[in-house]
């Protein structure tokens, strides 16, 4: 089984909240048997090491627990890189990109993270810092293309009974925030020729569209104000895994609802506990 925890989640381990160090020695030992193995996204990375708060020791202890657990060999692009290579590829060969890291940037991750932990934790090299604020200014440019694609959809009226459920608003309004996203890729009449229905079955591409409608949807339906700024995770554990780990109780809510197979969501203490 492929999984993908959260940066939360990922915290969580290491301060050991909702978990024991039996619990951990257990997900090793599922890891290094080969029942499961964890993805790691270069924006975990950036959320942990531009945000750090801690001494350089605690912070590379955090790292050392991270990278024992997940591979940064096989690095999951930043959520808009993800986006928008997937929307590339069906317009030319009808399916998705590979979604990890390659070339110079992976190359300058695995450097960066070499030094950090031969430096407990002092050393940021320059290639590395670059890769992970260049992570950070993407998830901004995807939050603005989802915004844009959210704008362009709320002109979908709904219907004199209300929305039935979320499914039902996204069959209505997906199909125009779908455009919008090719437009922004400069890719509207090459997706229509390959088929905007294929487009729309891309996994990165169908949870960046929930992600994008979601807040519309709880605002007509509920009135309520949805945190979307996290809702990258789920783009990149769509692409990549089959079971999405998450302690924030509204992903895991809005991940409940979504018209999206093949991915399994639980808490950091529900995954533990059913390996």
């Amino acid at each position: 089984m492929i999984v993908y925890l959260d940066t939360n989640a990922f915290d969580h381990l290491y301060k050991r909240i909702g978990c024991t160090g039996a619990e951990i020695a257990n997900l090793r030992k599922a890891i290094y048997g080969r029942q499961l193995s964890i993805r790691l996204s270069v924006h975990t990375l950036e959320e942990i090491l531009l945000g750090r708060k801690v001494s350089p020791q605690a912070f590379a202890a955090q790292i050392k627990l991270t990278l024992s657990l997940a591979s940064s060999r096989t690095l999951v692009k930043s959520c808009a890189q993800l986006l928008l290579d997937d929307i590339r590829a069906y317009a030319v060969r009808g399916e998705a990109d590979r979604p990890f890291l390659r070339g110079d940037m992976q190359n300058a991750v695995a450097d960066g993270i070499a030094a950090l932990v031969e430096s407990d934790g002092e050393e940021l090299e320059d290639d590395f810092l670059a890769v992970l604020d260049q992570a950070r200014q993407e998830k901004q440019h995807f939050f603005a293309a989802l915004e844009r694609a959210r704008q362009e959809a709320e002109i979908v009226s709904s219907p004199p009974s209300g929305w039935s459920g979320f499914g039902e608003f996204f069959a209505a309004a997906a199909r125009r925030a779908l455009v919008t996203l090719a437009e922004q890729a400069g890719l509207t009449d090459a997706c229509r020729d390959r088929g905007l229905d294929g487009l729309l079955k891309i996994k990165s591409v169908r949870m960046s569209l929930c992600a994008a409608l979601a807040p519309s949807y709880e605002r007509v339906t509920t009135g309520a104000v949805v945190n979307s700024t996290t809702f990258h995770h789920p783009v990149s554990a769509a692409a990549v895994a089959e079971a999405f780990v998450s302690d924030i109780a509204a992903n895991r809510d809005f991940l409940a609802q979504l018209p999206v197979e093949g991915l399994n969501v639980s808490s950091l203490p529900e995954f533990l506990q059913g390996l």
